[in-house]
Formats: C-alpha cells, sequence, structure tokens
C-alpha cells in the first residue's frame, strides 16, 4: 500500500506542513442519530436510523509502502539492502568535484498527453448504492487492505479508546482493538510514535510480535512489511515535507547531504545510508531487476539553489534517476506496487507543466492529467481523482484515469448520486470499488459502492474565478485569480491543526497554542487584494507575520492582516481607503532571510473586538473551502485530544482565541504524538 501523506515537523510561523500526516483521522458523535436521508434522485440510498454514544475518529494513515505482497510471518526475512559495490559512491565523487554516474532521466521531456474520455456517446447506467453509516461527526475513515472494512478510532467512554471496525454487510461500528496507530505494511503492522520514550512501537499483528525502532519519526515501510527507512530521534524525518508543504516549503537549517538508517523492518542488520540529496525517503520502490527492497523513492534538491525534484535511487549503486522537478512538489503518492507516482507540480515557468502527473518510477513515462483534485491509487495502478467543483453547491464526482493509455471515465453521476465531502476527507477501497466519505450536509460517514462501467463527454474544466461576497457571506477571497496548481491553494487552516500543536509553546504561544490564520500558498510576488471594504489602520506594524504586513480596519469592524508581505506594500499606505478587490500588497515567505524559496504564502487573520481576539475567517467567505487544498493533503489535518477526539475538527468548528490567553492544546493524549 502506498504512502498517503509524506510528513515533517516545519515549526516555523505560517508553514502550511504538518507532522505525521500520514494519521487518518479525528471525530466522533454522541446520543442517537436522527433519521437523515440524502435527497432521492434515483441512486440507491440506505439510512440505517440508529443509536450510539459513541465517538468514531479514523485513525492511521497509509504511511511510506510500495512494494510487492508478502505472507503474514514475522517480518525482517528480506535484505533491506544489499551490501556496498566498492566503487565509489555519487556523494563522494560529488565532494571531490568529479562528474558523477548517476543516469538522471530529464525531468522536462516529459510526455504530455491529456486524458482521453470514453468514446461512447451516452452515459450508461451506473450502479450505485449509498449508505449513511452509524456515525456522526467522523473524520478521516480509512479502508483496510480486505477491500471491505472501515477503520478509525473511537472512545466511547473514558478508558474504552481503540480502533473500531465496520464492516462491508454492517452499519454499526465495534472495537477491533484497544491499540491505535499508523496502519502499514499491507496492514501488518501497527506502528505508535512515542515522544516521551523517543522511539516508535511497532506491532507485527498477524504475530503479535513487538519491538521498537529508535526515532519519534515517521518509519517509511516497505508494502511487505520487511523493510524500513529511518532516522534517529531528533535528527530529521525519513517521511520529509508533509504534502501540505510540498518540496519547496521545506528544508533543512544547514543544507547538507541528508543520512538515514536501512534495515529489515525490525530494526535488524540495519546500515547508515548516506543520500546523494537533501532531502527524505518516501516510500520503498520496486528494482526493476526484481531485487528486492533496495529501491528508495526520495524527495528532495542536490544544490541548494535547485528546486525540489523526486527521485528512483538504488541502494546498491547509488544510481538516481529525476522522476519529476518543479518550483513546487506536492502531494506524491505511489500506486501500491510502486511502479507509479501521483503527484502536483506548480508555479513553473512554462506553464504546461503545472498540474496533477503520474510517472512511472523506473522514469520511462510521464502523463500530465487534465483535472485537479484529491487522488488515491488502486491495487490495479487505476488512479481515481475526485475533481476540484466549479460551485461549493456542486456535488463531488469520482474519475477514474488510466496512467497508461490516458483514458478517463466518470464513475459516478452526480444527477443519479450526488455528494458533497466535508474536509475533502475520503478513502478509496484498494480495489476501487468503493468509496467512503465525511458528508458536508450531515458530517456522517457514508460508503458509496461504484458499480456499473461510468462514462464521460466533458473533462471537468478549471474552476470559476472566486466569488464575491454574497448575503451573510461579507468577505471575498485575497486572490483575483482561482485556486489551482499555477495560482494558490490553501496550505494550513485556522484552528487547532498538528503544526499549530507542535508550536504552541513556542510559534503560537501567543495564541493560545492553535494556528489563528488561513495560509493561502502561492509563489513570491502574487497580488494580494482587500477582502473587504474598509481603511488601512496599518502597514508593518506590530502584528506579527514578518517580514511585512498591511492591516485594514473593515468596515463591518473586524480587522484582516494580511501577513508575510514579499515587501512594504506600495499598493497603499496608511489611512487609505480600500474596496473589495483592490490590490494590497504581494506575497512573500515566511522564513528568514525571506529568499522566496523556502515557505512563500499568504498568512490571513480575521481579528474582532480590536485586536485581541482572532476567530475563525472560513464563515465569512462564500467559497468552496472544502476543495480549496486541491487535495494535495488528505483531510483537514486538525490535532487530536484523543481524550476528547469529537473536539474541533471540522473547518467551521474551530474556536477563537485571545492573544495573551492560556495555551488550550495542551492534551494528555494528542495525536498525533
Amino acid at each position: 500500500m502506498c504512502r498517503v501523506g509524506p510528513c515533517a515537523d516545519p515549526s516555523s510561523h505560517g508553514e502550511e506542513g504538518e507532522a505525521l500526516d500520514g494519521a487518518r483521522g479525528q471525530r466522533r458523535g454522541t446520543g442517537k442519530l436522527p433519521h437523515r436521508v440524502m435527497p432521492d434522485v434515483g441512486s440507491r440510498v440506505t439510512d440505517p436510523t440508529t443509536s450510539r454514544r459513541g465517538v468514531l475518529v479514523g485513525i492511521a494513515g497509509m504511511a511510506a509502502t510500495t512494494a510487492g505482497c508478502a505472507d503474514d510471518s514475522v517480518p525482517g526475512t528480506r535484505s533491506a539492502g544489499a551490501a556496498s559495490s566498492g566503487l565509489p559512491s555519487n556523494a563522494e565523487r560529488m565532494a571531490k568535484g568529479e562528474e558523477t554516474t548517476t543516469a538522471v532521466a530529464p525531468a522536462n521531456a516529459a510526455e504530455v498527453v491529456l486524458p482521453e474520455p470514453s468514446n461512447n456517446s451516452a452515459s450508461q447506467a451506473q450502479v450505485t448504492r449509498m449508505t449513511r453509516l452509524a456515525t456522526s461527526g467522523v473524520t478521516q475513515p480509512f479502508f483496510a487492505d480486505d477491500n471491505d472494512r472501515i477503520l478509525f478510532y473511537d472512545q466511547p467512554a473514558p478508558g474504552q479508546g481503540g480502533m473500531f471496525v465496520i464492516g462491508p454487510q454492517e452499519v454499526e461500528p465495534r472495537r477491533e482493538r484497544a491499540e491505535w496507530g499508523y496502519m502499514v505494511g499491507g496492514s501488518r503492522l501497527l506502528v505508535t510514535p512515542r515522544v516521551q520514550r523517543r522511539d516508535t512501537a511497532v506491532t507485527h499483528l498477524p504475530s503479535g510480535r513487538e519491538w521498537s525502532l529508535p526515532t519519534t519519526t515517521t518509519p517509511v515501510f516497505s508494502s511487505d512489511a520487511s523493510a524500513v527507512a529511518y532516522t534517529a530521534s531528533g535528527v530529521g524525518s525519513p517521511g520529509g515535507p508533509s504534502t501540505g508543504a510540498g518540496s519547496s516549503g521545506w528544508s533543512n537549517s544547514a543544507f547538507g547531504l541528508t543520512q538515514v538508517m536501512i534495515a529489515r523492518a525490525d530494526g535488524e542488520d540495519g546500515r547508515k545510508i548516506r543520500l546523494p540529496i537533501n532531502g527524505s525517503v518516501q516510500a520503498w520502490i520496486p528494482a526493476p531487476d526484481d531485487g528486492g527492497n533496495v529501491r528508495l523513492l526520495l524527495s528532495g534538491r542536490r544544490t541548494e539553489p535547485d528546486d525540489p525534484s523526486y527521485w528512483a535511487y538504488d541502494t546498491r549503486d547509488e544510481s538516481i534517476i529525476e522522476l519529476a522537478r518543479g518550483k513546487r512538489l506536492a502531494g506524491l503518492v505511489a500506486s501500491p506496487d510502486g511502479t507509479w507516482i501521483a503527484h502536483v507540480s506548480m508555479w513553473n515557468r512554462k506553464g504546461d507543466q503545472d498540474g496533477l502527473w503520474v510517472t512511472r518510477t523506473d522514469g520511462s513515462r510521464r502523463r500530465r492529467v487534465s483535472m485537479i483534485g484529491g487522488y488515491r491509487w488502486t491495487s490495479d495502478n487505476r488512479l481515481l481523482v475526485i475533481p476540484h467543483r466549479a460551485t461549493r453547491s456542486a456535488s463531488h464526482e469520482v474519475w477514474e484515469v488510466s496512467p497508461e493509455t490516458g483514458n478517463v471515465r466518470r464513475l459516478t453521476d452526480p444527477s443519479t448520486t450526488p455528494f458533497q465531502i466535508a474536509n475533502f476527507d475520503w478513502d478509496i477501497s484498494h480495489d476501487g470499488s468503493k468509496l467512503v466519505f465525511v458528508s458536508a450536509a450531515d458530517k456522517s460517514l457514508w460508503r458509496i459502492e461504484l458499480g456499473g462501467t461510468g462514462t464521460v463527454e466533458t473533462i471537468p474544466g478549471p474552476p470559476p474565478a472566486p466569488s464575491e461576497a454574497s448575503g451573510d457571506k461579507p468577505y471575498r477571497l485575497p486572490f483575483a485569480v482561482p485556486p489551482g496548481p499555477s495560482t494558490w491553494y490553501v496550505a494550513q487552516w485556522y484552528g487547532v491543526t498538528t503544526t499549530g500543536y507542535r508550536g504552541r509553546n513556542s510559534t503560537y504561544g501567543q495564541g493560545q497554542g492553535i494556528h489563528f490564520g488561513i495560509d493561502f500558498a502561492t509563489e513570491c510576488g502574487s497580488e494580494v487584494v482587500a477582502i473587504a471594504p474598509g481603511k488601512v489602520i496599518a502597514v508593518d506594524g506590530d502584528f506579527g507575520s514578518p517580514p511585512h504586513n498591511c492591516v485594514v480596519l473593515l468596515d463591518d469592524g473586524n480587522i484582516a492582516m494580511y501577513g508575510h508581505l514579499v515587501e512594504r506594500t506600495k499598493h497603499v499606505r496608511v489611512g487609505d481607503r480600500v474596496e473589495p478587490g483592490q490590490v494590497v500588497g504581494n506575497t512573500g515567505d515566511s522564513i528568514a532571510p525571506y529568499t522566496c524559496n523556502r515557505n512563500p504564502h499568504l498568512h490571513l487573520e480575521i481579528r474582532k473586538q480590536g485586536r485581541a481576539i482572532a476567530t475563525n475567517p472560513v464563515p465569512y467567505f462564500d467559497a468552496n473551502w472544502d476543495d480549496m487544498t486541491l487535495g494535495v493533503w488528505p483531510g483537514s489535518r486538525f490535532e487530536r485530544n484523543l481524550d476528547d477526539p469529537a473536539s474541533n475538527q471540522f473547518l467551521d468548528d474551530q474556536p477563537d482565541i485571545r492573544f495573551g490567553g492560556p495555551i488550550i492544546t495542551n492534551f494528555s493524549r494528542p495525536w498525533p504524538p
């Protein structure tokens, strides 16, 4: 199984990456669930009335797994990497200034073939069934490798927490085990970082064998659960940057080549290797000669000025193949057998290089997909995509892409199977036959069985320009252009995010331990526009978010703070009147020395009652928030308190904070830890 979310722990203010992004989950529902049926427009919809005092929370991402299958024997029987050949390594050659012998595929010599719709002139009947499950307020459920069971974390009562499951013909959850963690290695391993012990606990579920690894970052296991790559605690993360940050959003403080340990899954027979890049291990991928677990998927840079790249690296001869390069790379997901990757490339000089790409890990083929949205691989190497919707009221759709041919087809028809996903929070069974998602309508968990053979007449186009303020939604978005791989996307929400939690005693300490704005990732220099009418009250004032900011007192009494601007704004001055859509500044970087190659984004805050209170911006906008991450990371990525896992897990369920108030996120049992 492929890695769903590579991870890191960026800690600078405004960084959009969040640690342990593979964690899937968070939330619960309590009490009796009301009988609720989605509109009957042709699909078969089942809505059981259930009662349960429960807390249902998805856990566990599919951390870093990508090779073939294995039996359920105790792991550690296959070598994680062959011994050195004795030849000078590429790292040694580079250190001596010599020419390297690595085989590097030209990342810009890609085959760009747009998907072709099915040639059927009429859509065939699509047999789908939607079932509302016995949960309310659930976030980030995921499918087990058997394609049928849906798993999540729950704590129905104190001391009753653990992993819960809903079977294929069931709607009521039941507890499967008391432990929780990341399910990896084809669901054979349960992995739980233990920060206080500075290690990671691993349980081989078929045998019950337990061991630990000397790391609290995300170990990267092979899909057959026999090999692992990791870094020692406090050194770094083989999981690398999160999909939200993208490869351009993360860098070591001192640029240097990365060192990792590779070993059998139980940590035995380990050896340290020096990667030929500054970056991270994302997954194990197959060797062309079927040489076992000897090949790694990497992300990072060869030299500090480089744009980030994805690489295929052979640990035997240290050969390396560049698979992709871009100004920003994000959303890396490997197919279950490791032969393909999918990712998003952004902000490139050539616009035709921006977008969702599928690439063979042997470097032989690349293909751009002419839609953007969330995506998952199936076990037979189909890419299922849920595209960004044109409007907030539109239904989501499921599309299938063949990476080999580029052919696409639509698997759900919004006229018969309308659904809207909250937090862009969904998962696909490994065979692609079922979808589980959190409904935006009732925040319940729903299952869709994807039957029949859908067809398409048109491929979804790009989203429209940002909507204007309307009705009780008085603000417009802070950009004049729509979100997309060439423009911007939401990289971190307001609220109890994992990054906010990690910085609760440092960067976000004055904000009661939460991220008190929304981060919009965008290239340096992008124009920022006024979200509502008002008056400029400060330019480079003491509101934070360096290197520069612009602060506007809005006509409704709230304050808008535009942070991390690239320079002191030349567009407005203190005392100026601004109108919605008027340019007020240009975006910059959030990390000193503010060179625009670390973490470029806009940090937008809404304050009320003067400047003392920060409030959630989401309710003020008539915007399609659930899709604005562009699918480059799964779910909303809020930190969970496992003693109260229902709290603060949706975009509209985030607390106001008073600057200087007490920390509200000192959780006794946080997840991710």
